[in-house]
């Protein structure tokens, strides 16, 4: 499943799941071939099914009165993680080709940074050596050292936070998982196979769950926020939650609603607040809105 052109499948599978909810197994795939032209068993779409669930966590729930499919609900978050990952790939493929196609298309395409692309060709190595329980070995730039060094890690989690794609693993070695961007790799190759086990280190990797980006040792427990915050804003808020924990309370045509958190509040999370500016009140709890205060003061202190 590590291709690209499974995976371009598998998209497609999703959008067609996601159109008519209850379709059957033949109509899906009639869509394959006649819209798509796609040609494939009934054997291997149930494979495809087999492997949205088992390798990325995406239910396909068979309603046996309606002889009928459907993407289960409550996987939502998953969907578009799996939809941007394949966009990403389809780009890193492009990369890899020498941008014979992004060529035709770049009068009509603008990147705001192409530096966020550096690396995504690695995307499909890395999530195969996961899944093959392989060691990478590559060389990571620290832009803050301006050093560089050779690294060999079990990679166990691929990450994305602001549009940057990064690795989460176990150098040789080592006991802690530490955190690796893809755009900061050169000199990449997949090596042996890994002794790491990934469920010694679930404790670890849960830490991600209950943050903002990647900083999770700043604050040891999860806390609950509460923020307020203008309706302009909220619907932002709505559209792009900060975090999967985000709940939303406004009634219609109120100025403010409540927006409440239950995450550990790191650095990310203060700058995501810092960015909505004079939209957000900080209402609870109270060491953490000194602690907002105290930073807008001393920001204003610069001026």
């Amino acid at each position: 499943m590590a291709g690209y052109k499974p995976l371009r499948r598998l998209e497609i599978i999703i959008s067609i799941l996601q159109q008519q909810p209850g379709i059957s197994k033949a109509l899906i795939l009639d869509r394959l071939r006649n819209r798509y032209d796609i040609i494939t068993s009934e054997r291997t779409l149930e494979r495809d099914f087999k492997a949205l669930n088992d390798e990325f966590g995406i239910d396909v729930k068979y309603a046996k009165e309606t002889n009928g499919y459907s993407l289960d609900t409550e996987n939502q978050e998953r969907v578009q993680s799996l939809l941007k990952f394949i966009e990403l790939i389809h780009i890193g493929e492009l990369f890899k080709e020498g941008l014979d196609d992004f060529d035709l298309l770049k009068d009509k395409i603008e990147l705001e940074d192409s530096s966020k692309f550096k690396g995504i060709a690695y995307l499909k190595d890395i999530l195969l050596a996961i899944k093959k329980n392989r060691q990478i070995q590559f060389t990571h730039e620290n832009y803050w050292k301006e050093t560089e060094k050779e690294y060999i890690i079990s990679p166990l989690l691929l990450k994305e936070y602001l549009n940057r794609w990064y690795v989460v693993g176990v150098p040789l070695g080592g006991y802690e998982i530490r955190t690796f961007g893809i755009d900061r790799m050169k000199n990449f190759k997949i090596g042996k196979v890994s002794k790491v086990k990934k469920k010694n280190y679930e404790k670890q990797l849960d830490q991600f769950v209950n943050i903002i980006g990647l900083n999770y040792t700043a604050h040891p427990k999860v806390e609950k926020i509460t923020l307020k915050v203008y309706s302009k804003q909220i619907k932002y808020l709505a559209s792009l939650p900060l975090h999967h924990s985000q709940k939303i309370k406004i009634d219609d045509g109120a100025e403010y609603g409540l927006v409440t958190y239950h995450l550990i509040p790191n650095y990310e999370f203060e700058i995501e607040i810092l960015k909505m500016n004079s939209m957000v009140e900080v209402l609870e709890p109270a060491w953490f809105r000194k602690r907002i205060k105290n930073m807008i003061a001393s920001m204003l202190s610069n001026y």
